[in-house]
C-alpha cells in the first residue's frame, strides 16, 4: 500500500521539475526573510517545493506525520493511526538554483513500530531522491532493489531506466569539500584523500547531496562530509539526508557510516534537524577508510 505514497511523491517531483524549468532561476534563488532550523538560508524555491510536497502528502491516509527541512517539528496529518512517517529535504542544493546547476529532493519513508515509535534507520521501508538537472530522474530504494527512473517529456511520466542498480565495489572519484580540510576534526579524511589520489581518483563536488550522492551511486567512489570546527557534526541532516542515503547504499551493496558506526544503527533523533558526519561508498572505499587510524 505504500506505493500510493510513492505515486504521490512522483507527482510532487514532476510539479517541482516543472516549476524549475518554467520560472526565472534568479527569482527562485532569492532569499526569504528567514533561516530554517538547520541554519541554512531559505530560498523561494525551498518554500515552494516544501508547499508542493506538504500539500500532496497531507491528504494521504497512509501518512501519520511529515518531517521537512523547512518545518520546525514533525507535522501531524489527520490520520493518527496511519503506518508511515515521511521525511524529506524538499530542495537540496538550493545554493545552486541561480546558476542552474543540479538540485534535488531527498526522501525517506519510515514504518512505525507497534508502540508508535521509530527505533532507527532500520525502520525505513523506502528511500530515494529526485534530481532536477538536464533530465529529471529519480531513484528509489525499496524491496532490496534500487530502481532508477527518468521523466519522459512526452508522457510526463517516470519511465524505468534500470530495475536493479548496483553500487560499484570500487570507483574512481572522491567527493568532499576540501576547502574545510584545515578545520576537519577527524584527520582520517585527509589521509583518505591521499589514498584516493594514490589510487588515481579524481575529485568532483557539486555541493548538493542529491547530485553528489547520485554520482557516487552511478559511478562509484566515495562521498563524505566530515565534522569540522565550525560545524562539529558536519552539515548533513540525519533524518532526511543521512538515513535515506544510508538505506540507499545498504540496499545497493555499498556502505554508509558516520565515521564510527553504520548510520542505520544510529538512534532516531529527538531533534528532527540533527546533523551527523557522513561517509558513503563501495566496499573498496570502505576498506580504505577502515584501515586508517586517527
Amino acid at each position: 500500500n505504500r506505493m500510493e505514497i510513492v505515486r504521490l511523491l512522483e507527482k510532487a517531483f514532476i510539479e517541482i521539475a516543472d516549476l524549475i524549468r518554467s520560472k526565472n532561476s534568479i527569482s527562485l534563488s532569492s532569499h526569504t526573510l528567514s533561516n530554517n532550523n538547520s541554519g541554512d538560508d531559505v530560498k523561494e524555491l525551498d518554500i515552494l517545493s516544501n508547499s508542493i510536497l506538504m500539500n500532496i502528502l497531507m491528504d494521504c491516509n497512509l501518512v501519520r506525520k511529515i518531517g521537512s527541512e523547512e518545518e520546525d517539528t514533525l507535522c501531524d496529518t489527520k490520520y493518527k493511526d496511519a503506518p508511515y512517517l515521511i521525511c524529506y529535504d524538499p530542495l537540496d542544493g538550493s545554493s545552486n538554483i541561480d546558476v542552474n546547476i543540479t538540485t534535488g529532493t531527498i526522501f525517506c519513508i519510515y514504518k512505525y513500530n507497534d508502540d508508535g515509535t521509530i527505533t532507527n534507520g532500520h525502520n525505513i521501508v523506502a528511500s530515494g531522491y529526485c534530481i532536477y538537472g538536464g533530465a529529471t530522474q529519480y531513484l528509489i530504494a525499496q524491496d532490496d532493489k534500487l530502481k532508477f527512473y527518468q521523466l519522459s517529456p512526452d508522457s510526463h511520466r517516470f519511465e524505468l531506466l534500470n530495475g536493479n542498480l548496483r553500487i560499484k565495489q570500487k570507483g574512481s572519484i572522491y567527493s568532499i569539500n576540501e576547502a574545510n580540510k584545515k578545520i576537519w576534526t577527524d584527520d582520517r579524511y585527509e589521509k583518505l584523500i591521499e589514498k584516493c589520489i594514490d589510487e588515481k581518483y579524481t575529485c568532483r563536488w557539486v555541493g548538493c547531496m542529491a547530485a553528489d550522492g547520485h554520482r557516487t551511486v552511478i559511478k562509484g567512489g566515495v562521498f563524505a562530509y566530515p565534522g569540522n570546527k565550525k560545524d562539529i557534526s558536519g552539515k548533513i541532516r540525519l533524518l532526511y539526508e543521512g538515513y535515506p542515503f544510508a538505506h540507499i547504499f545498504h540496499i545497493g551493496g555499498g556502505f554508509c557510516s558516520n565515521g564510527d558506526v553504520n548510520m542505520l544503527d544510529i538512534p532516531f533523533p529527538q531533534n528532527i534537524h540533527q546533523k551527523i558526519p557522513i561517509i558513503l561508498g563501495g566496499n573498496f572505499e570502505k576498506g580504505l577508510f577502515d584501515n586508517l587510524t586517527t
